[in-house]
């Protein structure tokens, strides 16, 4: 099983080497563009994520109030 991956692998890029450079250029860009589209998911995926983190984090933060009408009326 793994030689005839092997050998569909090789007869694929033996296929790939006899194409003209501008196929092999849009085939290249192809797999570029797929390439960023899929990490840019994954990017903003995980830094979505990471911003509800950090405001779960500061939901839970206990911040004291202050009473600022009775620092005004000591002046």
């Amino acid at each position: 099983m793994i030689k005839n991956l092997k050998l569909k692998i090789i007869n694929y890029l033996e296929k790939l080497r006899a194409l003209p450079d501008k196929q092999k250029k849009i085939i290249l860009w192809t797999i570029v563009i797929i390439l960023a589209l899929g990490f840019g998911f994954f990017w903003i995926k995980t830094t979505i994520s990471r911003f509800a983190k950090i405001e779960e984090s500061i939901k839970k933060i206990d911040i004291p109030l202050i009473n600022i009408s009775s620092i005004e009326e000591k002046k």
